[in-house]
């Protein structure tokens, strides 16, 4: 009789059963315990079953071989059918918002709806694979040649449909319940990412080189991260901690307040966010509130690279009450490197923790 070897996704040997099925490969199916609103990874179980002409009781027949070879040879079939099983595969997964989502196969045609999964697929090596972004997606340069699918809060239905998708991955920012539902009952497959935090970045990394395959791409790339936070904290041990305003925009004045990657990034960074303690996520301010918390550091927010923000820094010079307009500490940082949740965010790290101690 032949039997059935259960391997834990990573190879490593758990038990032997009878086969249940004839199939090469049972079906595929998370073992692990993601958050209902963040992913927290995912494991699989994969049973590859070896014909039974091939396999005696502890002998390989025609090669007299005993327990320790058969051991050998199950592990080359594990690897050999690991790459040959797309027919068998099957996958059930959770997504960062707690939906559960079916892959029947590896994917292979994959549209991104926002611009931070875009980051996330290319920097994982995946950008073969991508056959539609969003028209915001414009990092790297690559994602510039993609076939354009609408914005990542109105994408168009009828474009990602004709790409023929075999996974959509898009953010819970796009508010997009009614557009996941329509894909849903297309039978195309949807992921939605939901990271709050720079920590939770990581995880929707991990999750989604889960998704596609690409685990051990994503753990170099979350493993390079975390090097370089490490490496950033370690400069500014022992720092004071200054008060920093963060600028989304002047007029009205809006901040960056708890539960943003702004908010999150001054704390790494060694900053004290005079907008933590504000009510909602992006709060706004009458100067008379900037002046009597009086920030040492301002960070503005450009939508452009390089830019300048000339009009806004002469707007601010005004206020000399102020002890950042004082000391001339008013800072400006490409926003795309710190509102977007992408591997670069450790890049905007970088850049406020140079703004606050420079």
């Amino acid at each position: 009789m032949g039997r059935n070897i259960i391997a834990e996704y990573g190879l490593r040997i758990t038990k032997y059963a009878p086969p249940p099925s004839p199939c090469g490969v049972e079906k595929l199916t998370p073992q692990g315990k993601p958050s209902p609103s963040r992913g927290e990874g995912i494991s699989f179980s994969i049973s590859l079953c070896l014909p039974s002409p091939l396999v005696g009781e502890g002998r390989v027949r025609g090669l007299g071989g005993r327990g320790d070879l058969v051991g050998r040879l199950f592990f080359i079939l594990v690897f050999s059918l690991l790459f040959s099983v797309q027919d068998c595969f099957s996958g059930t997964f959770i997504d960062e918002v707690g939906r559960k989502m079916e892959l029947k196969s590896p994917p292979e045609r994959i549209v991104s709806v926002a611009p931070s999964v875009t980051e996330i697929l290319f920097a994982i090596g995946l950008g073969e694979k991508i056959v539609g972004v969003s028209t915001y997606c414009n990092y790297p340069p690559e994602a510039l040649k993609k076939d354009k699918i609408g914005g990542y809060m109105t994408p168009s239905l009828e474009k990602i449909v004709a790409l023929q998708p075999d996974l959509v991955i898009g953010s819970a920012d796009g508010d997009l319940k009614a557009f996941v539902n329509k894909l849903d009952q297309l039978g195309i497959p949807v992921y939605i990412t939901n990271p709050g935090s720079v920590s939770e970045v990581m995880i929707s990394i991990q999750n989604i080189g889960e998704l596609t395959f690409s685990q051990s791409a994503a753990k170099r790339v979350v493993n390079s991260m975390k090097g370089k936070i490490q490496t950033i904290q370690e400069k500014i041990q022992g720092r004071p901690r200054l008060r920093v305003l963060h600028v989304l925009a002047y007029e009205p004045l809006i901040s960056s307040g708890k539960g943003t990657f702004v908010d999150d990034l001054i704390r790494l960074a060694g900053g004290a966010n005079i907008a933590t303690n504000a009510k909602g996520k992006h709060p706004r301010y009458s100067m008379e509130e900037v002046i009597a918390q009086d920030p040492q550091v301002i960070i503005l927010s450009s939508m452009k690279s390089g830019d300048p923000m000339t009009e806004q820094k002469q707007w601010w010079n005004r206020w000399k009450e102020i002890s950042a307009v004082r000391s001339g500490q008013i800072q400006i940082i490409d926003a795309d490197l710190i509102h977007r949740p992408s591997p670069r965010i450790v890049d905007g790290l970088e850049e406020v923790a140079k703004a606050i101690h420079p």
